[in-house]
């Protein structure tokens, strides 16, 4: 679920204007999609973009990346707000196959609203990037990913990046091998890090702050060889 930019809640309910992003049509996309399952109950939420169903099927929203839980800005907002759009209720799904973890990739709908979508709407995920977009689904995705930035919505707020100007650390969670680095402006390749705190990433004041965080120096800082 880690992703490689540095994106940045409001609206943890949406209003019948964003209600309306949701929308699709659907004689086109869904009714001659032959992996269609109706009436599957979601029973637990996973984080921001994960669910289980009743039937025991763990399920990835398609094309969406939600902030990694819970070291993610606003990942508890996230899971909260999809527990809120399909817990305990029943959803339509459109399956866009399985992913390196054997989860089910879907389209996720309530009644006539696509869950994926909403979640890009208010902020409380982006667009996955690495996804072909020749779907036109996913075509709309991306453009909605694009209005909540312009709008500063969840991910995209002030609350998610750099606090001021003269917080220049950059704290760089690796979700590979669980670590944490960070990196002074004088550390070989700081201008190459990309802070990303939709994937645990961070910015700090100061090293101190770095330090008690969990953060460890960059190895390719002066002074390390």
């Amino acid at each position: 679920m880690k992703i490689h930019w540095g994106r940045v809640a409001v609206g943890v309910g949406l209003t019948s204007s964003l209600v309306g992003y949701g929308y699709i049509n659907q004689k086109r996309t869904i009714s001659p999609d032959p992996s269609l399952t109706r009436g599957a109950e979601v029973t637990r939420v996973i984080d921001g973009d994960t669910l289980d169903t009743a039937t025991g099927v763990r399920v990835r929203l398609w094309g969406i990346d939600a902030p990694e839980y819970p070291e993610g800005c606003l990942s508890e907002a996230a899971k909260k707000r999809l527990e809120e759009l399909v817990l305990n209720k029943k959803m339509t799904m459109v399956n866009k196959g399985v992913d390196n973890f054997n989860r089910t990739l879907a389209l996720v709908y309530v009644d006539k609203l696509l869950i994926n979508k909403a979640l890009l709407t208010e902020g409380m995920a982006v667009y996955d990037a690495k996804v072909n977009a020749d779907d036109l689904v996913l075509q709309e995705m991306e453009k909605t990913t694009e209005e909540a930035k312009a709008a500063k919505r969840g991910v995209w707020s002030s609350k998610c990046s750099q606090p001021n100007s003269k917080c220049v650390i950059k704290g760089n969670y690796r979700q590979a091998g669980g670590t944490r680095v960070y990196s002074l402006p004088d550390c070989y390749n700081y201008d190459r890090i990309v802070v990303n705190p939709v994937g645990g990433d961070k910015w700090f004041c100061g090293e101190t702050e770095a330090v008690k965080a969990g953060f460890k120096k960059s190895l390719d800082c002066p002074g390390y060889k």
